[in-house]
């Protein structure tokens, strides 16, 4: 963990009265994510000092998002991060749909619900699973300290725990960004002054919130309760992550480690609360709620053999800023946007922010291109959003909840389209969006702009 700074002299209103007692960096990170993490990766490796402040004492562990795929792979391992993280976690190959398991007759088995559709992320015949194919599976957490760790090795970055942003003092070209930051250990004030800051800090945004800009969209009105559960591998359903299908509790199930049959394992499994449901979040997170759940979601043998390991309780937003740049202020991943997260489009689409936004940095640091090129990153990713992460994210819970799958492989297109034998050309047109719409080249969109 790294050190934090001791605050010399004071003024009146208890700020540090002098530059001199500020912390500089040519890039200040506020949050130490994933997104904030692998902007301060891809600027360290142009030789970009940065440093990264998190109001934690500690990387979060929090149960969130666990795969990546498309763009987001490939942007991964562009910045040496990928091999790493498939080492630490595991692949697997697609994604299906599902109705609600079954009684197999005797009372102690409940088998798959039937497969409604299914979506390769692969080739069939691909076991090898390159780089840009299947799903890469690693729970957050546990990508948020490998990032860390490389973030530090470069030697140009700098991480500061226990550090919150209380405001922006300055924002301006000619001097700069200076914070002005609370230590939530000590409830000192310190100042952090940077050329450029770049705002990670998730949904409730601090710097978002400093700098006056609106998040505006709307709160679904459920709630996902989520949780980390060990549970024995008894039969491999070949796509291991499943949505399963239903107007009420509708969910996704998903490894979070590789799913070996005969070994009991880490499973993510999600569940939609109704807006109705009066319940209590206490009552919501018990032990007795879970496992009722888990009894009408889960296949397997009876009585359930299974571990609760973590579980939360989300709200579910879509939401988007009017700009993600304001003076030498940026917004990137949750900070800017945040949509239904099942389906892998939240965090996947911050790291992809995060490689478009320290490319136009480089740009800027190291290049001296005109600094409108950050304007286009906040134009374009703002349209990445609007266009493509937010009507697909909305589509991908709209097609769970209110589609029956008794009638849904034949009313709904997409899945039509999945269950009609596709042939190699149309599932890597079904794809494309995902490497092409997704991710934004900055180089190219500022070389047609004349930048």
């Amino acid at each position: 963990m790294a050190t934090q700074a001791n605050v010399a002299g004071r003024g009146a209103d208890g700020t540090p009265d002098s530059e001199s007692d500020a912390k500089s960096s040519t890039v200040l990170i506020v949050g130490a994510g994933v997104v904030g993490c692998v902007t301060a990766i891809k600027l360290a490796q142009a030789k970009i000092d940065c440093t990264i402040i998190e109001k934690l004492n500690e990387t979060s562990i929090a149960p969130r998002a666990c795969g990546y795929f498309g763009a987001a792979q490939i942007f991964l391992n562009e910045i040496g991060m990928y091999k790493h993280i498939r080492e630490k976690g595991f692949m697997t190959r697609g994604i299906s749909w599902r109705g609600l398991p079954k009684d197999d007759g005797t009372g102690t088995f409940k088998q798959y619900g039937d497969l409604v559709a299914a979506q390769w992320l692969c080739d069939p015949n691909d076991y090898e699973l390159p780089v840009g194919t299947g799903m890469l599976g690693l729970p957050q957490g546990s990508l948020n300290r490998l990032l860390v760790e490389k973030a530090l090795e470069t030697g140009y970055v700098h991480v500061d725990y226990g550090m919150k942003l209380s405001s922006v003092m300055e924002n301006s070209k000619s001097t700069g960004v200076t914070a002005l930051v609370e230590d939530v250990n000590t409830q000192s004030e310190i100042k952090y002054h940077a050329r450029y800051c770049v705002g990670a800090d998730g949904a409730h945004s601090a710097l978002r919130r400093s700098l006056n800009i609106p998040f505006g969209g709307h709160t679904w009105p459920e709630r996902i309760l989520t949780t980390n559960v060990m549970i024995p591998n008894v039969v491999d359903p070949v796509y291991h992550s499943f949505f399963y299908m239903v107007d009420k509790f509708w969910g996704l199930a998903s490894p979070l480690e590789e799913a070996i049959l005969g070994k009991t394992t880490l499973w993510r499994y999600n569940f939609a609360v109704p807006a109705d449901d009066t319940r209590s979040d206490e009552e919501l997170l018990s032990d007795e709620t879970i496992l009722d759940l888990y009894e009408t979601r889960m296949p397997g043998p009876r009585p359930l053999q299974v571990k609760i390991e973590a579980r939360v309780l989300y709200k579910i937003h879509q939401r988007l800023v009017p700009t993600m740049r304001k003076g030498h202020c940026l917004l990137a991943g949750d900070a800017a946007h945040v949509c239904n997260p099942m389906g892998a489009l939240g965090l996947n689409t911050g790291i992809l922010d995060a490689d478009a936004l320290a490319e136009a940095l480089i740009m800027v640091l190291k290049e001296d291109c005109s600094d409108k090129v950050l304007d286009l990153y906040s134009d374009e990713r703002r349209q990445v959003f609007a266009f493509f992460v937010d009507p697909m994210s909305t589509q991908n819970k709209l097609r769970i909840q209110s589609n029956p799958p008794e009638v849904a492989p034949e009313q709904d297109s997409y899945f039509r389209l999945l269950n009609s034998n596709p042939t190699e050309e149309q599932m890597k047109e079904l794809m494309k969006p995902y490497f092409e719409t997704w991710r934004t080249a900055i180089r190219k969109v500022a070389k047609a702009a004349g930048l």
